[in-house]
């Protein structure tokens, strides 16, 4: 027997009550800050990457509308913040470079490249909070508010399967997409793809333990994808600059560097892509309301 309808009501009403949660921990973090150090910024991208990935649920269940406006908005906040994050983290892949290295050249190319392409700014890497960002998690708040109300008087659609399956399915295109192209760009899209799938799965991961729905793995291939993600930003940001740079052979020593970490990461990625998304969507569906029957049966 499949799940009830009113099981799927209570698992939309938990993934309702998880966003709103989200929407207070992003105006917590701003609440009094004249300026938002490195940590806040990365806690708040985070944020607005968790309620992006429910309002894409969203749509599939009919507020496509909504939810769309209401991503718009979230994009436009994280984008506010990109330069500062983007700056921090390019800072901190050239620390793991050199400290993956022992040739005492390689270590001398990335302390170049640090001096001349990413000097010491405090302000770029701790900003002001960027004006309507409080309006911005405020509207969204009332957002979910308004669609907890109306959840009691909506026909209940079918969550796992127009839900989760659906972008569970288009996740795992883009992912075997990403292993056949290897391109960057494909890797970025399935990234985003596959964090979604993760920040789905988050709120009801205590009712995954011991199932065939394997989080940690998602986990561990995000990471991946992260780092994946971050090697590939910094080496388009030292080609760019090594074009204005008058000493070039630095920038060559560290992009060789990114190139072989980079092989590294993307055969691990391969590896956890098949074993996340090896899974038909059909059988993923199924692997998910299972383990979501037995807890709640248990």
């Amino acid at each position: 027997m499949g799940q009830k309808p009113g099981d799927e009501t209570a698992l939309m009403a938990r993934l309702i009550e998880a966003a709103r949660a989200q929407d207070e921990t992003a105006l917590t973090l701003l609440k009094d800050q004249s300026t938002l150090d490195p940590d806040r910024v990365h806690d708040l991208r985070v944020t607005v990457k968790r309620l992006r990935a429910l309002w894409r649920l969203m749509a599939t269940q009919g507020h496509r509308k909504t939810a769309d406006k209401r991503d718009k908005a979230l994009r436009d906040a994280a984008r506010q913040l990109s330069v500062a994050r983007d700056r921090q983290v390019m800072g901190e892949t050239l620390d793991a470079l050199r400290a993956g290295t022992r040739r005492d050249y390689e270590q001398e190319a990335v302390d170049a490249v640090r001096r001349l392409a990413l000097p010491e700014d405090e302000t770029a890497v701790a900003p002001a909070p960027p004006d309507g960002l409080e309006t911005v998690f405020t509207d969204d708040r009332a957002a979910w508010d308004a669609l907890t109300a109306d959840q009691g008087r909506e026909e209940s659609t079918d969550l796992l399967r127009k839900g989760f399956g659906r972008l569970y399915a288009d996740a795992r295109q883009r992912g075997f997409e990403a292993i056949a192209e290897n391109r960057a760009t494909v890797w970025h899209d399935f990234r985003k793809s596959a964090k979604t799938q993760l920040y789905l799965l988050d709120p009801i991961a205590d009712r995954l333990d011991g199932s065939d729905v394997a989080i940690k793995d998602l986990k561990k291939l995000g990471r991946r994808l992260g780092e994946l993600h971050d090697l590939q930003v910094l080496d388009e940001f030292l080609r760019q600059a090594r074009k204005e740079a008058d000493d070039k052979e630095p920038f060559a020593h560290v992009r060789q560097m990114i190139g072989r970490r980079e092989a590294a990461v993307v055969e691990d990625c391969e590896k956890r892509t098949r074993r996340f998304f090896g899974p038909k969507p059909k059988a993923y569906r199924q692997a998910l309301r299972q383990a979501l029957k037995e807890k709640k049966s248990g």
